[in-house]
């Protein structure tokens, strides 16, 4: 990695804490600076402005969730376990790679500037991972539904309003232990008795 690269890099890190700590309206490009130990031009030279940074950072979260996130489908092994390994596996993503903090702050921003939404959504939480798991489920026959669209979109649906919108609001704590079991159950339930062929 050259040392500019680097650069690049610790800027897009500090962007990353300062816009959890304060959002994007209220976030100091000079904090970045000091936090990334480069000057104003150094930054600039990178992201001629503020939004282009969001959305770098943006983009290199993304690009650190996708490298990790392969869900291959075994046929003899029970959809159940299977979906429910593939659901913990995306909540660490959310919450961990991503965080509500983040998250929070880039709901905000997208509704400050829809544009932006259109543009970065469809890189934002990608199901792509997921999505080819429930494409190969359908063409082992083990799962049916019109498209992996659909499928994807009610699981996405279930989980999201189980574990990510009540988090973004702040109404209620990421769910631990025996809670976050009982959500993940079902997230898996409410999919497999939608899609799975009676």
């Amino acid at each position: 990695m050259t040392r500019s690269e680097q650069k690049r890099l610790a800027i897009i890190e500090a962007a990353k804490q300062e816009f959890i700590e304060n959002g994007f309206l209220a976030a100091n490009m000079n904090n970045i600076c000091t936090a990334a130990e480069v000057s104003k031009r150094t930054l600039y030279r990178h992201f001629e402005s503020k939004e282009l940074l969001f959305e770098a950072v943006l983009a290199e979260v993304q690009a650190s969730t996708i490298s990790s996130r392969n869900y291959p489908f075994d046929a003899n092994a029970p959809l159940d376990e299977q979906l429910k390994r593939i659901t913990y596996q995306e909540i660490t993503v959310m919450y961990q790679t991503y965080g509500i903090a983040l998250s929070r702050t880039i709901i905000m921003e997208f509704f400050r500037q829809p544009e932006l939404a259109k543009t970065m959504t469809q890189r934002l939480y990608r199901t792509q991972a997921v999505s080819q798991w429930f494409e190969q489920a359908i063409a082992a026959n083990q799962l049916v539904a019109p498209n992996v669209e659909t499928i994807t979109n009610v699981y996405m649906s279930v989980f999201q309003g189980l574990l990510f919108w009540p988090q973004v609001l702040d109404l209620l704590a990421p769910p631990e232990g025996e809670l976050l079991d009982q959500k993940v159950d079902v997230i898996v339930i409410t999919v497999l008795r939608a899609f799975a062929p009676q």
